[in-house]
């Protein structure tokens, strides 16, 4: 995969200044699930296999953010759908594919990685909030 995604002009790649991270209730079968969304441009992506995310979340901390590099990007696939995301730089790119196996990405963006962090950050307080211990 690293090999595919060296021959990609990242510096073509479009920002997406206004980037968030929210949780999104689908149903109670499937609880809710992570979205990447911008308020000018709608849903960017969504992690359609991870469903109850509102349970993993009170476990998470930032370690477990999805991140990768270029030489070992983090992926996730399902039947119809395939991310990869890593981090270059000041950036972190998210590629996203309609097939598990897919080589070419026909979604992809890229956010400053300290937004990308703050708004993790900022989902992950209100499952997983810093408490202190003698509270």
């Amino acid at each position: 995969m690293a090999d595919a995604l060296e021959t990609i002009d990242l510096n073509g790649i479009p920002v997406v200044d206004d980037f968030t991270v929210q949780l999104r209730e689908v149903d109670d079968e499937h609880g809710s699930h992570v979205d990447f969304v911008s308020a000018s441009h709608g849903l960017l992506t969504t992690f359609p296999a991870w469903d109850h995310a509102e349970r993993d979340l009170r476990h998470f901390n930032p370690t477990d953010v999805p991140l990768g590099t270029l030489e070992q990007p983090y992926e996730d696939a399902d039947d119809e759908w395939r991310i990869v995301i890593f981090a270059k730089h000041a950036y972190v790119y998210v590629f996203e594919a309609d097939a598990p196996r897919a080589q070419s990405f026909p979604r992809f963006f890229r956010v400053t990685r300290d937004r990308y962090f703050e708004q993790w950050a900022q989902l992950l307080a209100l499952f997983n909030p810093a408490t202190e211990l003698d509270a």
